[in-house]
């Protein structure tokens, strides 16, 4: 009896030792769970103070630069806008000094709409003959441009050559002036001398100068 008795205690030893190896194996295998769940959970953590006061400043940083951005954009620069033929009254006179053999004629651009606009340059011109258009040449004049007023005129120079052969020349019927930049033209009655000598080349006999290069008629 005694023998059985060892052998089951030494049984329920070995079981023993069984039970608790496999114990050992459960709680190692569990273990990496842990982190999981830890991981799982940490995009519902809060952020931290530095990351709640970095997130806060960068909303008001962008809004007043684009803000300033629409404002640019929508015309806050200052800058004036160019004559358009219609803001425009378009006169032509005699402005010849005395016997002076380089004939002129006075053409005036005055300022007739309710803003201020700016001009530069040279105008297009065309003598209307008998024959046929003669566009005027550009003198060799600098313009830095002006800005008119409501109101305010400025004026550019057309020289030319009288006829002085004592023949009829080249009758000139009307004149076509088409502010600097635009593309709607204005036709005038020709103020200067009813002709111009015939020559090879009748664009030679005409020059005009930009803005400003002349005074006020006659």
């Amino acid at each position: 009896m005694r023998m059985n008795r060892l052998a089951v205690t030494a049984v329920a030893v070995v079981a023993g030792l069984s039970l608790s190896a496999c114990g050992g194996d459960a709680t190692d295998t569990a273990a990496p769970s842990s982190p999981s769940a830890t991981s799982a959970g940490t995009p519902t953590q809060s952020p931290t103070p530095e990351e709640d006061e970095s997130a806060g400043t960068t909303a008001p940083d962008e809004g007043p630069t684009d803000e300033g951005s629409r404002r640019q954009e929508s015309g806050g620069t200052g800058k004036t806008e160019r004559c358009h033929t219609d803001d425009l009254t378009i006169k032509a006179s005699d402005a010849t000094v005395g016997d002076d053999p380089t004939k002129a004629v006075a053409v005036e651009l005055r300022n007739t709409s309710d803003r201020s606009c700016s001009i530069r340059g040279f105008a297009g011109v065309n003598l209307l003959s008998s024959e046929r258009a003669i566009p005027a040449k550009r003198r060799d004049q600098k313009d830095d441009g002006t800005t008119l007023k409501p109101g305010e005129p400025t004026f550019f120079g057309i020289f030319y050559r009288g006829n002085g052969s004592g023949g009829s020349g080249v009758r000139i019927r009307g004149l076509v002036v088409t502010p600097p930049d635009e593309t709607k033209s204005v036709t005038l009655k020709w103020p200067g001398e009813p002709s111009l000598p015939i020559t090879e080349d009748p664009e030679t006999t005409v020059e005009i100068g930009p803005m400003g290069s002349i005074g006020q008629g006659g």
